[in-house]
């Protein structure tokens, strides 16, 4: 992991993140978006949205960091992921392995269909038709494995296959399509819950907690 250089300066992007979050009043919200987009303003660094994975493979589904002119990549709210990640802010040279667990996320369109003897996947990115495959009747865990790995190429924790595989077969008894976007909302809601469980309760931002010790 990079070093934050000269040009970086730690005490203003701290300050700045500080000062989004007091604006928004979200103490257990890390306010990525938001702070990626005022650091977007005043640095002229690109602000990015896509997928974070985790070191214990979990995956930050909603997720915002920056772009710096020579490529790097700055997230500015790493320090929600505290021991998951690689610290309070963080800078990845492109070569770095663990920038590559910075992904963007292109929209898909799933459409799943139970016949008599498969679940068949219809898969559509940006309007190209992706995807088209046969799976054997009432795998939905694979069905679901499979829209992930489309998604985003990683292989990741039964639980979260799981809960995907719920999701998508409720759209398709609806006789519904589910968007990657949808999909996204619905795991980071489940993220959330699992993170706050594993932790004993909510994270809550080192500004609030500051102000409360």
């Amino acid at each position: 992991m990079a070093e934050l250089s000269a040009a970086i300066d730690r005490k203003a992007i701290l300050t700045l993140r500080r000062r989004v979050r007091f604006q928004d009043g979200r103490p257990y919200d890390a306010r990525c978006s938001k702070v990626a987009a005022a650091l977007e303003a005043q640095f002229v660094w690109p602000r990015r949205w896509g997928h974070l994975r985790l070191l214990d493979a979990r995956v930050c589904w909603q997720h915002c960091w920056n772009q710096l002119a020579d490529g790097r990549i700055l997230d500015a709210t790493a320090d929600q992921f505290e021991s998951r990640w690689l610290g309070d802010i963080v800078v990845l040279e492109v070569s770095d392995p663990h920038a590559t667990a910075y992904q963007p996320a292109p929209p898909w369109t799933f459409t799943l269909r139970e016949q008599e003897d498969a679940i068949e996947l219809a898969a559509v990115s940006d309007g190209v038709q992706g995807h088209n495959a046969a799976m054997p009747y009432g795998s939905w865990m694979a069905a679901a494995r499979q829209v992930l790995t489309m998604m985003t190429g990683w292989s990741l924790p039964d639980d979260i296959i799981d809960y995907a595989a719920r999701a998508l077969r409720v759209r398709a008894l609806l006789g519904e399509s589910m968007t990657s976007g949808q999909l996204d909302e619905l795991l980071t809601m489940y993220e959330w819950a699992h993170a706050a469980a594993a932790r004993g309760g909510p994270w809550m931002s080192s500004e609030y907690a500051a102000v409360l010790e």
